[in-house]
Order: structure tokens, then sequence, then C-alpha cells
């Protein structure tokens, strides 16, 4: 391997990588076999991965055997292979729920025919793909922690239970995740190109990205980067076009799921925990919720148009936190897209306490560690668990009051904020 430079005259000379660069690589490579080898050992003790194995088994059957996913053959394949144990919903069966132009995304291992390596292989990606999602959210966020803080909050994020828990789960949930951020990202840097692709590969997980989908290219549009909006479209077609070389009567296999919702998706939101709770008022709470969460939407986003991207970015993650509350169903499996949010949310005090707001950050993730993994403990050894459904609750709530908390700090443009805080400091 050979690097080249250029002298002053412009002529090329050649660079020999220097050996921390090849220890580095060699280091790298290592670790990436070692995790991937762990990762092998615990998937041979059939523990999670549901998420996995209805992706895995329904793209299996069309590759393979030519088999429609949304078929009862590949259902039964599905419910014959899949543990429905301490499910987020009781009585919804495990079925192939996705458009199907979300298995691009496992199209490869679905090539694989050993369900071990490629649920080793899935697995290992997708860690990959977690700690590129705590990188953009630092990017995204210019948030700049010591190194000490950051690796205690990302010790924290990563083993917390709205992390951990998709990832051994093993659905797409991560990955629409990473295409958002990096949707943002290229927003921000007006890839309008790269932009408009990765926000429309962010749709392999509708429910969970749709109203920041919607968000995003109503506040693209009032930016007027209509190649940006173009570009999505495209991407969009361009997949629903894949689905259908891959079998011609998806979208009409879709659109019946989507017809007879509730005995197909899971009813996760807390208006069912408060019917659960509350049987005689569960149902108002539950309107009144969605009603104000709207609301709340509908204000901020208006508000939002034709300002700059920190205000953007603020109204997107306050898009992604309400939308867990908004009435959509959802699981904890889908909480991976609160991590910028949180991210932002440490960004913004830190960046009016330079170093309390750190400590403030790591206490924050700390509090969401205890609380997330305590209350699923009760729910699993209580005589009367609540499906997890109260799961739902401790993420989004903290978000939620931390975003407010930080709303001034985090719409107003650097420049000015910064000016602002030199102006107390001499006071």
């Amino acid at each position: 391997m050979t690097w080249y430079t250029r002298n002053k005259s412009g002529e090329a000379l050649k660079q020999s990588p220097s050996l921390n660069t090849i220890i580095l690589f060699i280091f790298s490579i290592g670790l990436v076999i070692g995790v991937a080898w762990g990762i092998f050992q615990f998937v041979k003790t059939n523990v999670s991965g549901e998420g996995f194995f209805i992706q895995w088994i329904s793209l299996r059957s069309l590759v393979a055997d030519g088999i429609n996913p949304y078929s009862g053959e590949v259902t039964s394949r599905i419910q014959e292979t899949v543990k429905y144990e301490n499910s987020f919903a009781q009585g919804n069966p495990p079925k192939y729920t996705s458009p199907l132009y979300s298995g691009l995304v496992i199209f490869l291992f679905a090539l694989i025919e050993n369900n071990l390596i490629a649920h080793t292989l899935w697995l290992t990606a997708q860690l990959i793909a977690i700690f590129i999602l705590l990188i953009l959210s630092l990017k995204l966020t210019s948030w700049k922690p010591t190194w000490y803080i950051f690796l205690i909050f990302s010790l924290l994020t990563v083993f917390s239970y709205h992390v951990l828990i998709p990832w051994l789960d093993g659905g797409l949930s991560i990955w629409a995740a990473l295409f958002l951020l990096v949707a943002f990202l290229a927003i921000r840097n007006n890839w309008n190109e790269v932009g408009g692709i990765f926000l429309g590969l962010a749709t392999i997980q509708p429910q969970m990205t749709i109203l920041v989908i919607v968000f995003a290219l109503l506040w693209i549009a009032s930016q007027k980067k209509r190649l940006l909006v173009v570009w999505f479209f495209m991407t969009l077609i361009f997949l629903f076009i894949i689905g259908l070389f891959l079998d011609p009567d998806w979208i009409m296999h879709y659109l019946r799921l989507l017809y007879n919702f509730s005995e197909n998706f899971p009813p996760g939101n807390p208006g069912m925990l408060f019917r659960e709770l509350w049987p005689g008022l569960g149902k108002q709470l539950s309107w009144l919720m969605t009603g104000v969460s709207g609301i709340i939407l509908i204000i901020e986003w208006l508000i939002a148009f034709k300002k700059g991207f920190r205000w953007f970015l603020w109204t997107a993650c306050l898009t992604i936190v309400i939308s867990q509350w908004i009435g959509i169903p959802t699981i904890p499996g889908n909480f991976t897209g609160l991590i910028l949010p949180l991210f932002l949310v440490s960004a913004m005090l830190t960046e009016r306490w330079p170093q309390r707001g750190q400590w403030m950050a790591v206490l924050i993730s700390a509090v969401l560690f205890v609380w997330e993994w305590v209350l699923l403990y009760n729910d699993l050894y209580s005589s009367e668990p609540t499906m997890q459904l109260n799961l739902i609750i401790p993420l989004p709530l903290i978000l939620l009051i931390g975003l407010f908390w930080v709303r001034w700090w985090a719409i107003k443009p650097k420049r000015l904020l910064i000016e602002e805080l030199r102006l107390g400091e001499t006071y």
C-alpha cells in the first residue's frame, strides 16, 4: 500500500505509510474479528434476534425459493423460528410487515444460507452502525466533550435499553436512524443529492421516520432546495421499482397489511398504557395526548420554516421525540433514533455551561440507564406485566423536557449565542 504526495513543483512523490498507521490498521481488523467471534458465541445461545429472523427468513424465502414474503407460508416459517416470548404487544404474532424495498439492507445477508453466520455478520454490521451513529450525532450537534465524559456517556448510551435491545433484536431501526442522520449531515453541508438519497432510504422503517421526513421535506422546500426534494422522490420511485422487480404485487400486499393495521402492528403508544392502567379514563387521555402533541408539532413546524439549520435540527429532534407519543404505533426497539435528541440536549447544556453541562449530560444518561432497566426488570417479574409499555415513557419524557429546556440556546445562531454568553461573563 503506497500513498502519494506532491512537492512544491507539483511532482508526485511516493510516501510509505507510517508504522503507527499500519499498527492501527492491523489492530482495527483484529478488533473487528474479535468482536465478530464474540458475537458468534452469543448468537449460538439463540437469545433474541426476532427482528433479524423476520427480515432474514422473509428475504431468504424470496431470494432462494421465490416465495412472496407477505404470504402465509413465509409467515408460518417466521412463527416456527421466532420465539415470541415477553413480546411488546401480545396477540400480534410475528410476520413480515416492512415495505419490500427495505430488504435491500439485508439482501446480502439473505444470500448466506447459514443463519448463524448471517446473524453474526448482521449484528457486527449493526454494532459498527451504532458507533457511526454516535460520531454523526457529535458532528451534527457540534458537541465537543472531554474524552472521559464522552467515554462514560457512550457506555451508558450503548448499554442502555433503548440501544442495546434494538441491537439484540436485529431489526431495521438502527439502519433507519443511520440513514436519517446521514441525510441531516448532507442537508447541513448542502449535499443535495446525498441528502435526498438517504432521506429516501430512511423510509425503510416508515412508522419510525414518517413524521420527521415530512417535516424535513417541508423545511427543505421552504429553503428552496428543490434538487434535494427531487432526489428524495427519485430515490423513493427507484426503491418502489426495485420492490416491483422482486414482487410485482408487493404494494397491494403492503397496503393490505396497513388496512388491517391492528392485526399486524403492535399498538404501542402511551394511549394503550393509559388504557391498561386506567380503563375508564385511558381512551380520553390517549386522544388528549395525541391532540396536544399534534398542536405542538404544527406550531413548531410553522415557526421553523425558513429558519437556519440549528432551528431545523432542534425541531427535527422534537419531531422524532413526539413521534413516539402522537399515536403512531411504536416500540422501544425503535428508540435508536432518539440518540440524536439526547446528544443535542447534552451539547446545548455543555454550550451553556462548559464544565457543569458535561456532567449534567452524564447524569441524564445515567438516570435513563437505571430507570429503563429497573422498569424492564419489574415488568418481567411483575404479577401484572404491562407488556413493557411503560418503557415508552422514560426516554421521550426526559428528552421532551430537555429539548424545551435548551430550546432558546439551540435555535439561536451560534454567533449570537456566543456573544450572549461572553456578555454574561462580563457581569
